[in-house]
């Protein structure tokens, strides 16, 4: 497995450029009360350039410590899409909030203005 394919990004970075980020799935440390916007996660690789049982797409984090899936590129690119719906100029802190409540409810949030 490459490293340079699989660096670490805080959710900061990955909120503030979506179009940076991959489509795969950006994995985290599993307490998600610990997260902020500088816990730093890591995007896997893309599942189909593997053998269909492998798990090498996974990060080495996600197999050793227990690092859970979130959203994949796509999804945190439709919670950004879904906030700059609402908001001018979205804080990094509302997207967080937008971030924690899709992963949390499978849904997306709507800000009482």
């Amino acid at each position: 497995m490459t490293e340079e394919k699989m660096n670490l990004l805080s959710i900061s970075d990955v909120l503030s450029h979506p179009k940076r980020n991959p489509e795969t799935w950006f994995y985290l440390p599993p307490n998600l009360k610990e997260w902020n916007l500088n816990t730093r996660g890591i995007f896997s690789l893309d599942s189909f350039d593997f053998p269909p049982n492998s798990d090498d797409f996974l990060p080495e984090q996600a197999k050793k410590n227990g690092w859970i899936e979130t959203l994949d590129g796509a999804g945190i690119e439709d919670v950004i899409d879904n906030v700059n719906n609402q908001f001018e100029n979205p804080s990094l802190d509302q997207l967080f909030q937008a971030f924690l409540y899709y992963f949390e409810n499978d849904a997306f949030l709507v800000f009482k203005k």
